[in-house]
């Protein structure tokens, strides 16, 4: 097998060791985010150098797409079949043996020892979707998995469904479709959506025909003190947790992170009834005067979803339906 310059994805062991490879690729190109697009952009195909920074930044796998285009754009077509080689593998939780050694394999979903939180800005600790199971290992907390009824268990760092009745009510868990109350035909899914006078695009939470919002299917996901993550579930390319974005050209909009830790308080929310509706205000856990809205307030096909300033109780704009599937 010829890979590149000595740059092999087969010796990734973990999804963290993988994206290494990646980044050593790209410097070993020379080129920068922006001539990777263009090259990219050659070839008929969308590398945004935002969503690569964001990709290598991680540890978590990219999508096969971004991967091609990446090893592409890099020089290195010919290796591309050996690059989606190993992500499947390491996607479907498979590890290589270590030539030379009798010790065990590293855990596929541990961190760097170096690896901490942060408003998305942290490395992300390595995680694995697998194309059979949907699954998402969180270091230091349960395993998020598909049982027989197809529902995920286990939480994440803020811990299991709880029954207290200390904390208030709000939408059970489970999975569930999330429509805006002015817009009922509409459910929450993802789409690429296009920075404001940029190239740039990015996958994020948005608006779309009910019909045509699934995959993903949304799960809500319920801690012990009330608060909420919406999860993306994708048969393909495994859960991911709607993280609010802190700054850059998508700063407040929703981004499906395969790391439910990493993003901390950006990953919750606090689902509460919107007086005087039968529908919910999605506050953020990080920031009490921030809701979930859609941006232009208009009922659009393809409108990201934000976080903006809570509007006065009883306007619709950031109030939605939320129902079992």
């Amino acid at each position: 097998m010829v890979v590149s310059e000595g740059v092999n994805p087969a010796d990734a062991r973990t999804a963290h060791e993988y994206v290494a490879l990646l980044r050593e690729l790209k410097k070993r190109s020379g080129l920068t985010y922006r001539q990777l697009e263009q090259r990219a952009a050659e070839r008929d195909e969308v590398l945004a150098r935002s969503t690569l920074a964001d990709v290598l930044r991680r540890d978590a796998l990219p999508r096969a797409e971004v991967v091609a285009a990446l090893v592409r754009a890099c020089g290195a077509g010919r290796d591309v079949p050996e690059w989606l080689a190993a992500r499947e593998r390491l996607a479907a939780g498979e590890v290589p043996e270590a030539e030379g050694t009798d010790q065990e394999p590293e855990s596929p979903g541990r961190p760097p020892e170096s690896a901490g939180t942060g408003r998305g800005r942290t490395a992300l600790t390595a995680t694995i979707a697998s194309l059979g199971t949907v699954a998402l290992l969180a270091v230091g907390a349960t395993v998020l998995f598909e049982q027989d009824d197809g529902k995920p268990t286990g939480g994440a760092a803020h811990g299991e469904a709880t029954t207290n009745p200390a904390v208030a009510p709000g939408p059970a868990a489970g999975f569930s479709r999330v429509r805006p109350a002015r817009a009922p035909e509409l459910c929450l899914t993802d789409g690429d959506v296009r920075a404001a006078g940029t190239d740039e695009s990015k996958l994020v939470a948005v608006e779309r025909p009910c019909a045509e919002a699934v995959p993903p299917r949304v799960y809500l996901q319920r801690a012990d003190d009330g608060l909420y993550q919406i999860q993306f579930h994708h048969p393909v390319h495994g859960p991911g947790c709607l993280t609010v974005l802190g700054d850059g050209a998508f700063k407040g909009t929703l981004e499906p992170w395969k790391d439910c830790r990493a993003g901390g308080d950006s990953q919750w929310f606090r689902i509460e009834r919107a007086d005087g509706t039968d529908g919910w205000r999605l506050r953020s856990a990080q920031d009490d005067a921030l809701c979930v809205g859609i941006r232009g307030g208009a009922g659009e096909a393809g409108a990201a979803a934000v976080t903006e300033r809570c509007a006065e109780r009883g306007e619709d704009d950031q109030v939605f339906l939320i129902g079992r599937e």
